[in-house]
């Protein structure tokens, strides 16, 4: 009984551990395209959205004249400063020069929670070198004491109960609603963090809450992907060092 705990264990370690890790670099890929904006942009409805809102925003004018490639480099800025501690934040600016406008795209209140989302980030990046470092440890450990590697189907029944949870979470509650509740549980309570359409050009270009549905679908897809193609990788890599290691032995 206590070599299959230990057996049981090690495979959950490995599943959750190489589950972080391509999340992580799912992150930093999509981050790297800016979260695909451009396609969102032209797809999902937020040229609709910044057309019809963007005139009725109480602090900015001008918004909707902005082209494509302008609302795709603002948001690019966005990504940059939530990365890097929020830095520039306050200095993201967009310009209508026929009408003479050259204007800070973000209030007070959405620099404030954008800064919120960069310490959140912040604070998760602080985690992930000592991640990397555990799960390459327990992948040395498995190659150098010749560990069976989780089985596919072990990993599919590993992870079968959480992606029905969420799944079922989502479709019963609502996504609108579960992403609400996240942010009640994560940003501080004297910080607002939810916005009109017509009082923030933030949400309005991000078509919020929409975007972050697919943002976050992106990120289970490709981290997805990595996950199999560690796995693949992890594979070949024990299979080669068991080829290797009779030759080596005196």
């Amino acid at each position: 009984m206590v070599p299959n705990i230990a057996i049981i264990s090690r495979n959950m370690l490995y599943n959750i551990l190489t589950l972080g890790v391509s999340l992580f670099i799912a992150w930093h890929l999509l981050l790297a395209g800016d979260f695909f904006y451009g396609f969102w942009h032209d797809h999902i409805g937020i040229a609709e959205n910044i057309s019809q809102y963007g005139p009725e925003n109480i602090y900015r004018t001008g918004f909707a004249d902005t082209t494509r490639a302008q609302r795709i480099d603002l948001f690019s800025q966005i990504c940059h400063s939530i990365s890097h501690q929020g830095a520039g934040l306050a200095d993201i600016r967009y310009s209508i020069p026929d009408k003479g406008i050259n204007s800070p795209l973000l209030h007070q209140a959405e620099i404030i929670h954008l800064q919120d989302v960069a310490n959140l980030i912040s604070a998760l990046q602080k985690g992930e070198p000592l991640l990397f470092l555990l799960w390459a440890a327990l992948l040395a450990s498995f190659i150098a004491k010749s560990w069976r590697l989780p089985s596919w189907r072990q990993l599919l029944l590993a992870n079968v109960f959480w992606i029905v949870a969420v799944a079922a979470l989502i479709m019963v509650v609502g996504w609108v609603s579960v992403f609400y509740k996240l942010h009640t549980l994560i940003f501080p309570d004297e910080h607002q963090w939810f916005f009109y359409y017509h009082e923030s050009l933030m949400s309005t270009m991000m078509q919020a809450p929409d975007l972050f549905l697919y943002i976050g679908l992106s990120l289970a897809g490709v981290s997805a992907l990595l996950f199999c193609c560690l796995h693949c990788l992890n594979r070949v890599l024990q299979r080669h060092w068991r080829r290797r290691r009779p030759s080596n032995e005196p």
